[in-house]
């Protein structure tokens, strides 16, 4: 069966678990909750589990020569009784930067783990962003999409007070769906002008007409995020992209800024929100709470996952959870492999049931296409 996951396959699943958590992750963790690990893991004797582990020490060497920084670090566990070495990455440090902006560029551009990384001066990259943003701005221009992308590249790493016009906070990848939303909110962003829009409310299943100015754009558990000022709460809010309809930005004045992004906001505060916790505060949303088996019990403590409301004898533990989307929060408790179950309330147990059974639906219907294997 571990033939079946290749190598490429195991080591993103181990970036990819690492990157998620915010505290340090145990060799044991890792070997029970990455798939190609736990196969031979879980159910090996001594020697698989010698194998497994010497497997991982070789994932781990060959990611950290790639450039990936996967730091081994000393923590606490049982309530700081016990140290215990495990091993982080941190999603700062994880994502390289596509420029790399200098006072005076001289000599070869550097490596990174074999990879070039281009240096540009600063006079000649404000003159490049400038020139960029003119042939976006030309509706007949071949080539106005690529322009566009690559003014949102270079805005992002250049130092903002370079230019007269600040960088997107956060896009994290193509500003553009089908139907054009995350253009038009990445172009707002960009020009700092307010975009107007319907927007579906879930709390009260109503659309409401908004008008916001958009401070970030972020990507979070399969959707987009738009975080601005919204003039008709006058607070920062949250908007969920999927649920905007026919955003249009402000036609009036086009070269000139509607708004200035604080100086104390920061993007990276909401970055550290889980999918679930996403979204209008107003919407009060679910009170729930979740019973972890012992020792995920120590996972969801050590990881800051819900509130505690109480330990079992057997050592597992009841958290509260605050749900303003609730897919999200399911799909995360379906992963935890029935270690977790939802106590209350009812319609979210019903919900996670029903959930399991569309995967399991899914699962047989792909297997009933491909047909018996030989």
């Amino acid at each position: 069966m571990t033939d079946s996951i290749s190598k490429i396959q195991r080591w993103l699943d181990v970036i990819a678990y690492l990157v998620g958590r915010r505290l340090p992750v145990t060799v044991d963790e890792l070997m029970e909750r990455v798939p190609a690990y736990a196969i031979k893991w879980k159910p090996g004797n001594e020697t698989d589990r010698a194998s497994v582990r010497r497997t991982f020490e070789r994932d781990k060497d060959e990611l950290r020569e790639f450039g990936i920084p996967i730091e081994t670090v000393e923590f606490t566990i049982n309530y700081g009784l016990e140290r215990a070495q495990g091993y982080q990455l941190k999603r700062r440090d994880f994502y390289l930067p596509y420029l790399r902006l200098l006072e005076e560029a001289a000599g070869p551009p550097p490596t990174v783990a074999g990879v070039a990384e281009f240096t540009i001066a600063a006079d000649d990259a404000g003159l490049a962003l400038n020139a960029l943003r003119r042939i976006a701005d030309v509706p007949s221009f071949p080539l106005r999409r690529e322009a566009r992308s690559a003014f949102r590249k270079m805005a992002f790493d250049l130092v903002p007070e370079r230019f007269d016009r600040p960088p997107v906070l956060d896009v994290g990848g193509p500003a553009d769906d089908d139907e054009g939303t995350l253009r038009t909110l990445s172009d707002a962003l960009l020009a700092q002008k307010r975009v107007a829009f319907r927007y579906h409310g879930l709390h009260r299943n109503e659309e409401t007409e908004r008008d916001v100015a958009p401070y970030g754009l972020f990507f979070q558990r399969g959707n987009w995020y738009l975080i601005g000022h919204d003039k008709l709460r006058d607070a920062i809010r949250i908007f969920r992209a999927g649920r905007l309809r026919d955003p249009k930005v402000n036609a009036a004045r086009p070269q000139t800024p509607d708004y200035e992004i604080p100086s104390e906001f920061r993007l990276d505060d909401y970055l550290e929100r889980e999918a679930w916790e996403l979204g209008d505060p107003e919407e009060e949303g679910l009170s729930a709470e979740v019973r972890f088996e012992f020792p995920l019990s120590l996972w969801a403590e050590r990881n800051g996952h819900g509130e505690p409301l109480r330990e079992e004898p057997d050592g597992s533990s009841v958290r509260s959870f605050r749900v303003r989307q609730v897919n999200p929060f399911l799909r995360w408790i379906l992963s935890l492999e029935g270690e977790a179950t939802i106590i209350s309330p009812p319609e979210l147990s019903e919900g996670l049931s029903e959930l399991a059974a569309q995967v399991v639906e899914l699962y047989q219907g792909d297997q009933e296409e491909e047909g018996p294997r030989a």
